[in-house]
């Protein structure tokens, strides 16, 4: 790898709606920083994450294949790595290292090994938080609070230097927490105390609140820091890097600090998009997912849902700052012009659209829609428009990210190169992909550049929506009996898409 490959930074945040910034559309939204690096480089309107929530999602932008080929198809279950199995307590330490285990290779594994220093600062979410300390994955709760991560930072994942944030809110363990309580210890005894659980916004909302913790002090502050420590390091290294950024907002609890809410709490916003109607033409397959009261607004009064959405904009405020400074840091550095740029998000949040609130395992075009920004260096300045409406997956980030690295896509990987792919055909279907813990909630999505289908296999129920004539899906058009032919051409193509893609044999071993 020369010392003219180009930088990779990845800008990721959690939970984070397409319709959040002032680049895709909010009048509301205070984001010139991430509007900016819309206006330098390209906005994909039609980016579809792989899943609607965070492992699953996370796991296919850095492997470039869906849930079950990436050996993630929900929630709670760890990206296959070989040196897991000897740690498991079932396997007493058994040495494997002459099995041939299934090792699903990483962006930062692939750059990596082609001649990068990588680095990961903040959420990373690739192992289960709440899984039990015997197995000894990197980002479970218990192995930092019994202290035994204290002096950790990596390998992992192909990351040779880790700095970690675990959860989210004011709640945050990893490498935060152990600096937040060495430099802040009142404000770290305070959130032990719970403290700051006692400031509810509204009691029906019991994960909403004025944060205690101050911007200096916020973890989408820190996070910037480090990025910024790690960027500043670099100055005299010519080897290239790959930069992943992971803030942990704006996912709920929604916390953001108590000077930031006057610049908000007073501003309008959209209301929640909402047909009484609608739900009558759902599948009930769609319905049975939503029937926890933790997910509906039924109880919530409009100022409850009003606050919502404008906390949620106060915590994407203070990620556009630190979005701001990484982007100075890297400018001030001489990196920047030498630096592919990517903001982007896992997933997003109902926000009281549907009479609904967070996210689940049950496809919705607020929870797949995402914002993806690509900013090339002058060196990689290809004929590209400002705006392009062609969908694409996260899945196609590898792959692109590969092409542009000029190193080698590994075999396995399901993306495409978006580049080329808009430059030659401008067709694309991305799907998404949603495995839950009933079959009968089991739903698989196909996205073209007007429509979305949805089909839940077990109880063969399907959803099909018309985005330019009805672009907060409150019309079921497969709930009739004239449903349009386009639906079962696009149903068609789903079962072709699916059957090639679902291997799901990454996580297999093998002593044959």
């Amino acid at each position: 790898m020369s010392a003219t490959s180009p930088n990779v930074v990845i800008i990721h945040t959690d939970q984070q709606r397409y319709d959040s910034l002032g680049c895709t559309g909010n009048d509301q939204a205070i984001t010139p920083h991430i509007d900016s690096l819309a206006r330098e480089g390209v906005l994909f309107k039609r980016h579809i994450a792989a899943s609607t929530v965070c492992m699953p999602s996370r796991a296919s932008l850095l492997t470039g294949r869906y849930p079950l080929a990436s050996g993630v198809p929900t929630n709670g279950v760890a990206l296959p790595r070989a040196s897991y199995i000897s740690k498991h307590p079932l396997n007493k330490g058994r040495d494997w290292s002459r099995v041939p285990l299934s090792h699903t290779p990483t962006l930062a594994d692939i750059l990596g090994a082609n001649g990068y220093t990588t680095c990961s600062i903040g959420k990373l979410h690739l192992t289960p938080t709440q899984a039990p300390p015997a197995l000894d994955y990197e980002e479970t709760v218990a192995t930092w609070n019994n202290g035994a991560r204290d002096n950790w930072h990596g390998p992992y994942y192909g990351f040779q230097h880790v700095e970690m944030t675990l959860g989210h809110g004011e709640n945050i363990k990893g490498h935060y927490r152990l600096w937040l309580q060495a430099t802040h210890s009142a404000i770290s005894e305070a959130l032990q105390r719970g403290e700051h659980r006692k400031r509810l916004a509204f009691p029906e909302i019991s994960d909403m609140y004025p944060g205690i913790i101050p911007l200096e002090a916020h973890p989408s502050t820190w996070i910037a820091d480090r990025a910024i420590a790690y960027l500043n390091e670099r100055t005299n290294d010519v080897s290239p890097f790959f930069l992943f950024v992971g803030f942990p907002d704006p996912h709920f609890p929604l916390t953001p600090p108590a000077e930031l809410l006057a610049l908000f709490t007073q501003n309008e916003v959209a209301p929640p998009q909402l047909d009484e109607r609608e739900w009558s033409s759902k599948p009930a397959s769609f319905t049975r997912l939503w029937q926890n009261s933790f997910f509906s607004t039924r109880s919530y009064s409009p100022a409850a849902i009003r606050m919502v959405r404008q906390y949620t904009q106060a915590m994407i405020y203070l990620i556009d700052q630190n979005v701001g400074r990484i982007v100075a840091a890297l400018q001030q550095n001489k990196q920047y012009e030498q630096t592919i740029l990517i903001f982007t998000s896992d997933h997003g949040d109902f926000l009281g659209d549907h009479g609904l609130i967070r996210k689940g395992l049950g496809c919705s075009d607020v929870l797949v829609h995402v914002p993806f920004i690509l900013r090339l260096p002058p060196a990689l300045s290809m004929s590209l428009p400002g705006e392009i409406s062609m969908p694409m997956s996260n899945v196609d980030v590898v792959p692109t990210i590969c092409a542009l690295a000029k190193v080698p896509t590994p075999a396995g990987v399901q993306g495409q190169n978006i580049l080329s792919l808009w430059q030659n055909t401008g067709r694309h279907c991305p799907l998404v992909c949603c495995y839950g813990s009933s079959p009968e909630t089991t739903n698989i999505s196909i996205y073209d550049e007007r429509y979305r289908l949805t089909w839940y296999p077990v109880t063969r129920e399907k959803e099909f929506y018309d985005h330019w004539h009805d672009p907060h899906e409150l019309h079921n058009l497969a709930s009739g009996n004239q449903v349009p032919a386009k639906a079962h051409i696009l149903f068609l193509q789903l079962l072709e898409l699916l059957a090639e893609y679902s291997h799901p044999v990454s996580a297999r071993i093998a002593e044959f």
